[in-house]
């Protein structure tokens, strides 16, 4: 466990984890939320996980998962204003920005949350709809929040080093054996590079269960995973701030007129 953790770029700073991210495809930030923002964001989540439960909406059982133990939720956005701050916290902004450039779009915001039992997802980079090669460059980002501690005994994620620097993806089937657990605390926020391979880890705990946030950001010219147009409504697009409506499609020149129309149904 010592030498996996002294692989893990850990920051003290946001200017360090923007060479981390540039050098390694990965950084690692702690305390980015006090325990009252974790505590708001579980609550939160908690809410999520019923009201879908409540709604009929799957939470278990995706086809890229080994299992149906793991809890997922999706259109957090739509879900609570707590998931909105996190999207555009400033260091994940800053983070993105420097990484993917400006404007960039969200395209997906989910909640993943390993129970015992569970098994690790398939290897694989969030790029990896991608043809390849890819270009130099990565293409999208991912933030994770850790709302619980992170460890290799409840599902950390996994990722192999150095993977950032291949112009692929990996074999969603196979082992690799140098994969590296990204542990850190609760309130920790990770960020990875899209080209990044990684998977969700096994929960081979007694009783822990591991939840996380992930949202996803990509440049501007791809399609994002998630339909905004549809999920949010023009009541909540009034109360969001323009840096908001531009991640999810409603604010960049070629939805503006768009943006107007949506809001004058409301």
């Amino acid at each position: 466990m010592a030498k996996a953790d002294s692989v893990l770029p850990r920051a003290r700073d946001v200017a360090e984890a923007k060479r981390q991210l540039d050098e390694q495809g990965l950084t690692i930030m702690e305390d980015v939320l006090d325990a009252a923002g974790i505590a708001a964001a579980m609550a939160a989540l908690k809410r999520g996980v019923e009201a879908d439960a409540t709604q009929g909406v799957q939470l278990h059982g995706f086809s890229f998962d080994p299992d149906t133990r793991n809890t997922r939720v999706f259109d957090l956005v739509g879900k609570d204003r707590v998931f909105r701050d996190l999207v555009e916290h400033p260091v994940a902004v800053e983070l993105t920005t420097h990484l993917i450039g400006a404007p960039f779009l969200l395209s997906n915001f989910s909640a993943n949350v390993t129970a015992p039992g569970s098994g690790a997802m398939g290897m694989h980079a969030d790029q990896g709809y991608v043809p390849a090669p890819w270009p130099p460059y990565p293409l999208a980002i991912n933030v994770g929040w850790a709302l619980d501690d992170f460890t290799v005994a409840n599902g950390a994620t996994r990722f192999v080093p150095g993977s950032h620097k291949k112009d692929h993806g990996p074999d969603w089937g196979a082992s690799y054996e140098e994969a590296v657990p990204i542990t850190c605390k609760a309130g920790s926020i990770f960020v990875m590079d899209g080209r990044v391979w990684h998977q969700t880890g096994p929960n081979v705990s007694a009783g822990e269960t591991r939840a996380g946030l992930f949202a996803y950001y990509v440049r501007p010219f791809l399609r994002p995973q998630w339909n905004w147009y549809q999920s949010v409504k023009p009541a909540l697009l009034k109360d969001m701030s323009p840096l908001m409506r531009e991640m999810l499609g409603f604010g960049v020149n070629p939805t503006s007129d768009l943006q107007t129309l949506y809001l004058e149904e409301a």
